[in-house]
């Protein structure tokens, strides 16, 4: 873990991302963040299995996204099954949001301390670590700091320069921020703990996650969101190894399930989630 200070910051796409900034990432608002301590990494395939064994929580199949040719949609993937090679350091992937809160669940009644997942303010403010530019090492991507895909379109990772991986990456193989966390950007999207906002419009400003459950109002390109509740879905925030660069972006906002799934059933080989612990209880 590592503690991260409290602080203030601009959340939101600046100026200088217009060309890729969704109506997600609007407007640019001021938030104030407590000290809490994050997970220096992802959560590992090593240590999602240690909570298996201990919790013997049943291992579902069906996950989206996997190295498996054909169909988008795996019947059989799942974090122990993904059709490509992972280490015990690379993130755990094809967990639902209720795997990751069964999981920050264990560790706190294993340990005495609580913890959960990062709220969406504290992911964009711990993943700039005091940088306003599009991604926390500069303004442009660049393959020695982060695991992405392909230059232009989505959900196909490449292999490329210090990016040796088509897929998952191990966990610190590229320089970590000023705060001292690693793969903030790309190798997997994580999930947080905050509803479906679709734009920034009465979010929290303290930091804490935005959990109102009211029915969302969508058109244009969210169409199909329209009407639908806003917590049958969950942010997810980093971008993975199959997005382009205005994926992995800091400011990128993304949100899962696609509408037509499930958040109970939701699972990717995109996604995983990484660790917060409050210091102040």
């Amino acid at each position: 873990m590592v503690v991260i200070p409290a602080g203030t910051f601009l959340m939101g796409a600046s100026a200088s991302e217009k060309s890729w900034a969704t109506e997600l990432e609007q407007a640019v608002h001021r938030v104030k963040v407590r000290g809490f301590a994050a997970g220096r990494f992802d959560v590992t395939r090593d240590e999602y299995a240690a909570f298996v064994r201990a919790t013997k929580r049943p291992t579902t199949k069906g996950c989206v996204f996997t190295g498996r040719p054909g169909a988008t949609a795996d019947p059989q993937g799942s974090w122990s099954s993904l059709g490509f090679k992972q280490t015990g350091r690379d993130p755990v992937v094809c967990v639902s949001w209720f795997d990751a809160q069964a999981y920050v669940g264990w560790l706190t009644k294993r340990t005495g301390k609580h913890y959960r997942l990062l709220s969406e303010a504290e992911w964009e403010y711990a993943a700039r670590a005091g940088s306003t530019t599009p991604f926390y090492w500069g303004q442009t991507a660049d393959r020695a700091h982060v695991n992405y895909g392909q230059e232009k379109g989505w959900g196909k990772g490449v292999a490329k320069g210090k990016d040796r991986w088509v897929y998952t990456s191990p966990a610190g193989s590229f320089p970590p921020n000023r705060f001292g966390l690693y793969d903030m950007s790309g190798n997997v999207l994580q999930f947080v703990e905050d509803c479906l906002s679709l734009s920034y419009n009465g979010v929290p400003g303290d930091g804490s996650a935005y959990t109102a459950n009211g029915a969302l109002q969508a058109a244009g390109d969210l169409v199909d969101l329209d009407g639908k509740m806003s917590c049958t879905f969950r942010m997810v925030r980093g971008g993975d190894w199959g997005d382009p660069p205005e994926g992995v972006r800091t400011a990128a906002r993304n949100f899962a399930p696609d509408p037509s799934l499930a958040l109970e059933t939701y699972r990717s080989g995109g996604v995983g989630f990484r660790v917060a612990r409050d210091l102040h209880r």
